[in-house]
């Protein structure tokens, strides 16, 4: 039986609309100009993670922009990781000129240019008390390397980027989002970031890391 002319130009309206709603959805899904990493990209991630990962000692040179909300200010930043123990250096615009951070996250001791000493741990608060910058400390020892916190397959579409190398260009993860404008090629064939840039909500921090130091450089 054939369908009358206004009840089949209704249903094949109905039926348009309906495709088009999809394909709305799915565009939605997807945010506009980031594509899903290829197979290689993710084959080249996972070697990268590895060699990266595999640095258990390691320092670098730099220096930061941070604003929070109307402060800010420039710091020069020397960074020691070994294993879960951070040494930090900050030289900037402090009353005391200097403030170094020593141990891990759970316990870290705080020391400005005065010689005046703090144990704390909550060292996060405790900097942000200090210098007005709510700094992830506990994030920063991967998210500088250019890693993530947790396992990419885990993240919501649309969360990370990789380069056509296969490492991180961008990444939303913890509330923060992070960009990486640049890898350098550091002794030993890693590559590591050269500019960073960390964002979440009012805080915005720059990072240039000047030097990378490898634990197989320090024992030469």
């Amino acid at each position: 039986m054939r369908l009358p002319f206004a009840l089949f130009c209704a249903t094949a309206l109905l039926f348009s609309t309906t495709l088009i709603l999809s394909g709305c959805a799915a565009l939605l899904d997807r945010p506009e100009g980031v594509q899903p990493p290829s197979e290689q990209q993710l084959v080249d991630w996972a070697e990268h993670r590895n060699r990266i990962e595999s640095l258990n000692d390691w320092q670098f040179e730099g220096r930061a922009a941070i604003r929070s909300g109307i402060s800010g200010g420039s710091v020069r930043v020397d960074w020691t990781q070994v294993g879960d123990v951070t040494a930090v250096t900050l030289s900037g615009p402090f009353d005391s000129g200097t403030l170094a951070l020593t141990g891990t996250t759970a316990h870290m001791l705080i020391t400005d240019g005065r010689g005046n000493s703090r144990m704390t741990d909550t060292p996060i608060a405790l900097l942000e008390e200090q210098t007005g910058w709510r700094v992830p400390l506990d994030r920063l020892p991967r998210w500088v390397r250019g890693l993530s916190s947790g396992d990419l397959a885990q993240l919501p579409p649309g969360d990370f980027q990789l380069d056509p190398q296969g490492r991180l260009a961008a990444l939303n993860e913890q509330d923060w989002k992070i960009d990486y404008d640049h890898y350098q090629s550091v002794s030993g064939g890693y590559a590591l970031p050269h500019f960073i840039e960390l964002e979440n909500d009012d805080i915005r921090i720059r990072m240039v890391v000047d030097r990378w130091i490898l634990e197989a450089e320090g024992r030469e």
